[in-house]
C-alpha cells in the first residue's frame, strides 16, 4: 500500500483529517449504520456517489484570515514579512452524511410515511453524531483555538441519496504572515 500524501498545508489539513477521524468514530454505532466511505473530499461540491452504503464528508470550504475579537468573520489583511500580531487562519469546514433515500416503488406509489420518517431519523442522527463530533473533538486539535458552529441544511434528495451537512468555523493558532511549518 502506498503511503498517504500530506500536502504542505499545515493550516487547513490538519483541521479537516482530524474532524474525519471524529466523524468516523462517531458514526461507527449511527441509526444508518457505519458509513462505507468516510473522506476528505476535494471541491465546492461533494460528489454523492455511495449513499446507499453510506457516504460521510470533510470538505475544506475557504480558508481566511481572522482575528479573535472578530472570528468567525473574515478580513484582508496585508501580508507582512513575519507573523502579523493578532491575525490568524480560520478554516471553514462542510461535514456532512448521505444515505439512501426512499422512493416510490415499481408501481409509482410513493414511499409509506415510515420510511420516510425512518430516513429523517438516521439522518437526525447522524446530525447529532457529527455535532458531538465537532463539538467535543476538534476543540482538542493542537491548532484549534476556537470552534464556531454554523448552520445544518439539508442535502438532496437527488438522484436516490438524501442527507445533510454542517458548517464548522475553526479559528487556528496559526499567525497569518508567520512561518506555518
Amino acid at each position: 500500500m502506498t503511503a498517504p500524501v500530506v500536502p504542505a498545508d499545515p493550516v487547513a489539513w490538519p483541521v479537516a483529517v482530524a474532524l474525519r477521524a471524529a466523524v468516523a468514530d462517531e458514526l461507527v454505532a449511527a441509526l444508518g449504520g457505519t458509513p462505507a466511505t468516510t473522506a476528505v473530499v476535494p471541491g465546492r461540491d461533494v460528489a454523492i456517489d455511495d449513499c446507499c452504503n453510506g457516504q460521510a464528508w470533510v470538505r475544506i470550504v475557504r480558508v481566511f484570515p481572522t482575528r479573535p475579537g472578530e472570528f468567525p468573520q473574515g478580513r484582508t489583511t496585508p501580508i507582512g514579512d513575519g507573523c502579523d500580531p493578532g491575525v490568524y487562519w480560520a478554516v471553514e469546514l462542510g461535514v456532512g452524511t448521505a444515505r439512501c433515500a426512499p422512493s416510490q416503488d415499481d408501481f409509482g406509489n410513493p414511499p409509506p410515511a415510515e420510511d420516510l420518517e425512518r430516513s429523517a431519523t438516521v439522518l437526525a442522527d447522524d446530525a447529532g453524531r457529527i455535532r458531538r463530533a465537532v463539538l467535543s473533538r476538534l476543540p482538542e486539535v493542537e491548532t484549534v483555538e476556537e470552534v464556531f458552529v454554523g448552520e445544518q441544511t439539508s442535502v438532496g434528495p437527488s438522484g436516490g441519496c438524501v442527507g445533510q451537512e454542517l458548517l464548522v468555523t475553526v479559528m487556528t493558532t496559526l499567525c497569518v504572515g508567520g512561518d506555518e511549518e
